[in-house]
């Protein structure tokens, strides 16, 4: 394995889907129980009020106007008018109202659940700084403190053998290859010891009876065809051959072209007990713009994910979504768990939703919630794992509220 980053890993899971579920490049070691292992896992976590889109800070408009303008995006996505919910509001100054952010209320609910459950990890599912990630320059040190540092600091003195495993999502790679160098050598700054991004982004670890695999969708899905997402009205698929052009900064360069191979590889010679996969990018959605990435990286991975992983974690969607995907004949399904509402909230595409489950027979929906912050936390108890979706109200309180629960058994 070229790229391996070795721990020590701890967490829990849920049963089941398809089986039947029940409702409810460095080396690190870290000392832990080997008869569970507990995390927590929480993605698209960087928007904050400081670092806005330029078309939203220099457009001032009242709570009237923002309401308006969040109900002509909901009916231009083909979403139904009696289904609107917008997603909670800030008032930025006197003559700005704009969404409220989730980073903090989302952070305050993962501190006080994990120092009242009990969490021996975190994957920070990448999109980790918005609108458009850091840009290499020396305004790049603020930014990082009050984005991957502030909000996560209490969480991390939760206990000194915890550790924040993070990746990269597209808004971390969409300024420049600069950008993306920036925050990777923040996470491996000697002051950061329990924030972890190694070179060359994609890497592995263990904790416990878990092997953990970070991989770099972003990487995998610019080189190779990924079409632009098209829905008509009734929520149907498109059908053209229209390409996606990734930014040439986003084309694997020198090792980066050796990450599938070594993906392959690694998760089918570890010994690990449990294999968990995590990427960035879903292998299911439902928000229903970003379904083609989804088909391009089933066409890459589930192949290998089906025979060696016992489960696919995921960001880019900004809501909590479980699914299964069938895996083909003799094997048991595979659990795709959606965690990307650590800041932003956005709908479940109804519409497009009851077309994935009529025409994709492989495919089963387990549970979704859009409209909501959240996190997951998942633990592996021997032969099951146990996942949670939990919720943080809009009032910014930060309380916890447990959503949903399912186990799935072991898959290997």
């Amino acid at each position: 394995m070229p790229f391996p980053l070795r721990s020590t890993l701890l967490g829990s899971l849920c049963c089941a889907a398809l089986l039947g579920c029940s409702h409810q490049p460095a080396s690190e070691t870290v000392t832990t129980s080997p008869s569970a292992v507990r995390f927590i896992l929480f993605g698209d976590s960087g928007y904050h009020y400081d670092y806005l889109k330029d078309t939203i800070r220099n457009n001032p408009q009242d709570m009237a106007a923002y309401l308006a303008d969040e109900q002509h995006s909901w009916l231009k996505k083909g979403l139904p008018a009696a289904d609107f919910t917008p997603p909670p509001a800030h008032q930025l100054n006197e003559q700005q109202v704009i969404e409220a952010s989730g980073l903090y209320p989302v952070a305050a609910a993962m501190t006080s659940h994990c120092r009242q459950q009990g969490c021996d990890l975190a994957l920070m599912m990448g999109d980790n700084i918005y609108p458009a990630g850091a840009d290499g320059s020396a305004a790049d040190a603020r930014r990082f403190e009050a984005i991957l540092d502030q909000p996560f600091r209490p969480l991390l003195a939760s206990d000194d053998d915890f550790r924040i495993y993070a990746m990269l999502g597209n808004h971390d790679w969409q300024t420049s290859r600069a950008g993306r160098d920036a925050q990777v050598q923040w996470f491996n700054a000697a002051d950061n010891p329990q924030m972890v991004l190694p070179e060359p982004g994609f890497y592995s670890f263990t904790r416990g009876d878990a092997e953990f695999f970070i991989l770099d969708t972003n990487l995998l899905l610019a080189a190779t065809d990924v079409l632009d997402d098209r829905l008509n009205p009734d929520g149907s698929e498109v059908q053209h051959a229209q390409r996606e052009q990734a930014d040439p900064w986003l084309l694997p360069q020198g090792r980066e072209q050796e990450q599938l191979s070594w993906f392959k590889q690694a998760i089918r010679e570890s010994p690990a007990r449990w294999k968990i996969v995590a990427g960035h990018h879903p292998l299911w959605t439902s928000g229903g713009t970003k379904f083609e990435q989804a088909r391009a990286l089933r066409r890459l991975l589930l192949p290998t994910l089906c025979d060696y992983a016992d489960m696919y974690l995921a960001g880019h969607e900004h809501d909590l979504e479980i699914h299964t995907d069938a895996c083909g004949e003799n094997q048991p399904p595979l659990p795709v768990i959606v965690s990307g509402a650590a800041s932003k909230q956005r709908p479940v595409h109804t519409s497009f939703q009851q077309y994935q489950r009529s025409h994709y027979p492989q495919y089963r929906e387990i549970w979704l919630r859009g409209m909501s912050w959240g996190f997951t936390r998942i633990e592996l108890n021997g032969e099951q794992a146990d996942v949670t979706m939990i919720t943080t109200p809009d009032d910014g309180s930060g309380a916890v509220q447990q959503a949903f629960q399912v186990s799935f058994p072991r898959r290997h």
